[in-house]
């Protein structure tokens, strides 16, 4: 499957996925009362920012499959009894906490309590499922849940009215299960390893030690993302922080983009032989950079238009901190690509971490510096900057480490072009029969 196949494939799959889990909140805080929901949402942040770290397992299962050449079924009989001993003990603390509470908070304590094992395993089985380029079913495992969520709390919680934030969380969980269940009989053949090899010990703590550095780069991250916004509210108010959301939420939906090329070129950059991995990691940052400017710059002609469609005539003033963001956007758009080079194939997850680190001490000293001066705008070219720096490092050190000439990262060629014009005439004889007998 070529890149651009790939990344687009990847990114209808994810596209179902968050907006199933878009939807999933719409109808939650439709149906619930607002405390309700408030206790809902919040306790769904608590185990997502848990399974946040947990999901860096889904990187270490893929490196271990796609480069080092170790069985899907090995790595995945092996991830899912380390889930097991996860998710167990964390349920072990819950049973113990129960104690201290009554009501409905032990309902909540128990269900946040069961909810970590599937979030583990559903990682796991996702990096599997990436190392393997199965785009499908990494999808479904790490996205379906999602759609099952928004079906049964339909049915649940709306059509038989059982309005608590237990019941919504209840079904979030429930869903979860399924989908581990789904893809358990999906890949019933792997189960059998255990019958023939006892559990590697060796695999799995290789599987925790890689995981520790690329769930530490998830949560360093996360906050790479998120430093300047929780910075804005602390140095330029509310009504600031509330305008600089609408222009975050939309920049960062320009991600997709890049997450879809990203995701689509994973396996292949572990599986090749170095030079070529090098070759297949320029490539696919070319193809990042075309697709993410080719989304971008529309928006920030557009700013204002798309601001005041989303949000109402009262954030279009966000319009500069959305161009500005863009622009971040579009200069970090080739990391995740480089980032997989650097884990998946060198096998150096500390180098990531070591980017994110840097990314976010200069997005947090500079926003401490600017946005006093200059408000929320401030925290977009803190960002922006942050990328620039960053980025340029790190692309450095990719040009240094393999020796690619770094017009193969930025020139596009016609080649490249010529993909993309393939791979419309492919959808057209897919989707548009073609006329005969004419």
């Amino acid at each position: 499957m070529d890149i651009a196949l790939g990344s687009l494939l990847s990114l209808v799959y994810r596209v179902v996925g968050v907006g199933s889990m878009a939807l999933m909140t719409v109808v939650a805080a439709r149906a619930l009362p607002v405390d309700e929901f408030g206790r809902f949402s919040a306790l769904i942040v608590l185990v997502g920012a848990a399974g946040s770290i947990a999901a860096s397992y889904a990187s270490s299962a893929g490196y271990f499959v796609s480069n080092q050449g170790r069985e899907p079924a090995e790595v995945a009989s092996n991830t899912m009894l380390m889930s097991a001993v996860g998710g167990g003990v964390v349920g072990i603390v819950a049973m113990g906490a129960l104690v201290f509470y009554d009501g409905e908070h032990r309902t909540l304590i128990l269900l946040v309590g069961l909810a970590m094992f599937p979030v583990i395993a559903r990682s796991a089985l996702g990096g599997v499922y990436l190392g393997t380029a199965a785009l499908l079913r990494y999808s479904f495992a790490v996205h379906g849940f999602g759609l099952l969520t928004v079906v049964l709390m339909l049915v649940w919680v709306v059509g038989l009215g059982q309005r608590t934030a237990s019941d919504a969380l209840a079904i979030w969980i429930a869903s979860q299960y399924l989908v581990l269940v789904i893809l358990a009989v999906a890949n019933a053949g792997w189960w059998g390893w255990f019958a023939r090899h006892r559990p590697d010990g060796q695999l799995m703590w290789h599987i925790l030690r890689f995981g520790a550095f690329t769930g530490l780069a998830g949560f360093v991250g996360f906050f790479n993302y998120r430093i300047d916004q929780l910075l804005v509210i602390g140095l330029d108010g509310a009504t600031g922080a509330g305008i600089y959301a609408t222009a975050v939420r939309v920049a960062e939906g320009v991600w997709l983009f890049s997450t879809a090329v990203s995701v689509a070129s994973y396996s292949a950059i572990g599986t090749l032989a170095r030079e070529e991995s090098a070759r297949l990691t320029s490539e696919a940052a070319r193809h990042t950079l075309v697709v993410v400017a080719g989304v971008a710059i529309p928006i920030a002609l557009g700013a204002p238009l798309i601001l005041r469609l989303l949000f109402g005539q009262e954030f279009v003033e966000a319009e500069w901190a959305l161009r500005i963001l863009c622009v971040g956007t579009v200069i970090w758009s080739q990391q995740s690509v480089i980032s997989n080079y650097y884990t998946v194939q060198l096998g150096k997850p500390w180098i990531p971490l070591l980017i994110a680190v840097g990314s976010v001490l200069i997005s947090t000293v500079t926003s401490i510096i600017l946005i006093p001066q200059i408000g929320y705008e401030g925290g977009a070219w803190a960002t922006t900057l942050s990328y620039g720096i960053a980025g340029l490092f790190s692309t450095v050190l990719f040009l240094r480490m393999t020796g690619v000439d770094h017009r193969e990262l930025w020139l596009v060629r016609k080649a490249d072009l010529v993909t993309y014009g393939r791979l419309v005439r492919r959808l057209q004889a897919r989707l548009i029969p073609t006329s005969r007998g004419a």
